[in-house]
């Protein structure tokens, strides 16, 4: 590949990263969420003084967040459980004692609860059983605002289009699949799950 090959594909990178950003810039309910939770995954330490911090998708760092993030981990798929076409992965601490950077929230912060999911070639987004932090929104699904959820769904659609993060996708949607964790699914036809049909949003 040529430096102008290469040049041209980190500028359509950071293209389909900085849409992504735009489209997922959406607040989940009116009002700030991190008051509702305490700010449960939005701070720096955990109450027993553990640090917090998240992944970044592949390349997210390189196009998105070089210049912000400054305190993270490299983690390999040989020391963790990690798909193995992927050499790394940033792992980055939360900058503030609570609250975020808002403008500048990973992907994993516009988008949470929902993961993104592929089954049999179609995408959708999921929520799973089994989280690390557990979001209290959940118990309150009804009062998601739509924008969030086309925002999210939009953007993980553009972000598909960077080959290494349809992998990452595929990957963790296998794992989700063998381990039975898909507790809520939202497609291109709305919500999936009859638990749900009289309480989630139209």
């Amino acid at each position: 590949m040529t430096d102008k090959n290469k040049k041209s594909m980190r500028m359509d990178y950071q293209a389909i990263f900085k849409k992504a950003y735009h489209l997922m810039d959406e607040a989940i309910i009116a009002g700030n969420c991190g008051e509702r939770c305490g700010y449960h995954c939005c701070r720096r330490n955990d109450v027993d003084g553990k640090r917090l911090g998240m992944y970044l998708l592949p390349l997210e760092y390189e196009y998105m967040q070089g210049e912000v993030v400054a305190d993270y981990d490299l983690h390999r798929h040989r020391h963790y459980n990690l798909p193995p076409k992927i050499k790394k992965y940033y792992y980055i601490y939360c900058h503030l004692a609570e609250g975020c950077l808002r403008d500048h929230r990973p992907i994993q912060c516009r988008t949470y609860p929902f993961e993104p999911h592929l089954e049999n070639g179609a995408f959708s987004l999921v929520i799973e059983k089994e989280q690390i932090h557990g979001c209290v929104l959940i118990g309150s699904i009804s009062e998601w605002r739509q924008d969030f959820i086309d925002g999210v769904y939009n953007g993980w659609l553009e972000l598909m289009k960077i080959p290494i993060i349809k992998y990452h996708i595929e990957y963790f949607s296998k794992e989700r699949i063998a381990a039975d964790n898909i507790m809520i699914r939202y497609t291109a036809n709305g919500y999936d799950h009859p638990i749900y049909q009289q309480v989630l949003p139209k």
